[in-house]
């Protein structure tokens, strides 16, 4: 099945100009290498999703989700990275074709053994301070005297258009990623810290489509612990092509004094400069369900108690909205985590706001057994509006979940949930799922090894 599955990859929609040299580099490397010893290891995801979408289609799709990795090919030390997924579906075609493929990353990794030093070539992932970015490029980083960190990225951007999710939220997996030729990417980050007392990092972004400025950012990001038990850390985001801020989130964290914990949150977001430029359509604001004007900002503040093996905390959040109005939700919750691999919780909240959409109350309950190689999972929420939403009071959703270790490195999963609320009159979804984990060592240290 699998190698079906990859030929039909390599076949698929798929941006050729990648995968080609990913492979011959690969190979190159492979045979280079045979005197020394090479270690392979991946992973194998297996999904069938079943859902059923607003107009009562039953969707029934299969996901392969493979992903590879090979190390000690060289010195420097140098590595291959490489996953993607496919998709059929077995009832009615989810997004008007029948199977669908995704490369979602295929790069050459080349590291030193001092500096903190990397090189990444190809198809990546790039996590810079604010910056979160797929790319075909390259990208780098290394670290300097005086606590100085300097990175780099930049290339064609990646439009990526959905992954997969499992049967507690969300959708299946659109036809695969596209890359944008006919525009780049690129930016950098540049960080100065001392360990242990604090790191600020300074993150640029600048991207073009057709040559017009697409989007244009600047961020920062700090982590600060002046004390002991006193932690601060938060990111902000300006949109230099709106020339406004677009988001700002920052934690403060007290404690533990004893058993007391203090939780400080403040968050912040324009919905105009942050989307301003989305490059997927998971990210597109719907006018009709949020108004693109709207800015929301809250804090909130969370006290916990451990006392043993349970966590006893209340919270308080206040939501600031332009349009919408101010709302507040507070409650409580308490946590166990016990021996014989026992989870619970419980949680009762409030949410009072300004619109009817946001008066009601809030009630969770869920907990967790492991059995050696079982596990199971049950996560009950209950949420009664104030008034009707679309002729509904009370709205619920209902999940379980277990799995099964069939050995070390392959396991079994499934997961089914129920749920009724102002936007679905009834909605089952489920999820099976399949996990191997696979590796392979060759070379003169010894011949194969699965």
């Amino acid at each position: 099945m699998s190698h079906f599955i990859w030929l039909h990859f390599l076949s698929g929609s798929v941006d050729m100009r990648i995968v080609r040299p990913s492979l011959s580099v690969l190979l190159v490397l492979f045979f280079s290498s045979v005197a020394s010893a090479v270690e392979f290891s991946g992973q194998s995801n297996s999904y069938l999703f079943s859902r059923e979408t607003s107009d009562s289609t039953r969707q029934l799709p299969f996901y392969e989700y493979l992903n590879f990795k090979a190390e000690d090919l060289g010195s420097p030390s140098i590595s291959i990275h490489f996953g993607g997924w496919y998709r059929y579906d077995f009832q009615d075609e989810t997004f008007g074709v029948k199977s669908s493929s995704d490369l979602q990353y295929a790069y050459l990794s080349l590291k030193r053994d001092t500096g903190n030093t990397f090189l990444n070539l190809g198809r990546l992932y790039v996590n810079e301070g604010t910056s979160s970015e797929i790319i075909d490029g390259a990208y780098g980083r290394t670290d300097f005297m005086g606590g100085f960190t300097v990175a780099a990225f930049g290339g064609h951007p990646v439009s990526p258009q959905g992954t997969i999710v499992n049967a507690t939220g969300g959708g299946p997996v659109p036809p695969g990623s596209a890359t944008r030729s006919d525009g780049s990417l690129y930016g950098g980050r540049i960080s100065q810290g001392i360990y242990g007392l604090y790191r600020v990092g300074f993150t640029y972004l600048l991207e073009k489509n057709s040559g017009t400025d697409f989007r244009k950012e600047e961020g920062l990001d700090l982590w600060l612990r002046p004390v002991d038990k006193v932690e601060l850390a938060g990111t902000s985001l300006y949109n230099a092509i709106t020339s406004d801020w677009a988001q700002h989130n920052y934690c403060l964290t007290l404690g533990p004094f004893s058993i007391v914990t203090f939780r400080t949150i403040y968050t912040y977001v324009s919905y105009k400069d942050y989307f301003t430029a989305a490059t997927t359509t998971a990210f597109k604001l719907d006018p009709a369900i949020i108004n693109p004007q709207e800015t929301v900002s809250s804090i909130g503040e969370e006290v916990s108690f451990s006392l043993g093996k349970a966590i006893l905390s209340a919270d308080y959040k206040r939501y600031s909205y332009d349009i919408a109005g101010d709302a507040s939700y507070y409650g409580g919750r308490i946590t166990y985590a016990g021996a014989h691999n026992v989870a619970a919780g419980l949680s009762v909240h409030r949410m009072d706001g300004q619109t009817d959409t946001l008066k009601y109350d809030e009630y969770r309950l869920y907990g967790s057994k492991k059995f050696d190689t079982i596990d199971i999972a049950i996560d009950l929420l209950t949420v009664s509006y104030d008034v009707e939403i679309n002729g509904v009071k009370n709205a619920y959703s209902a999940s379980l979940a277990g799995g099964y270790a069939l050995s070390a490195k392959a396991r079994l999963a499934a997961d089914v949930e129920y749920e009724k609320d102002p936007f679905y009159n009834r909605n089952v979804t489920g999820l099976l799922k399949f996990v191997y984990n696979f590796d392979v060592r060759t070379g003169a240290k010894g011949g194969n090894n699965q």
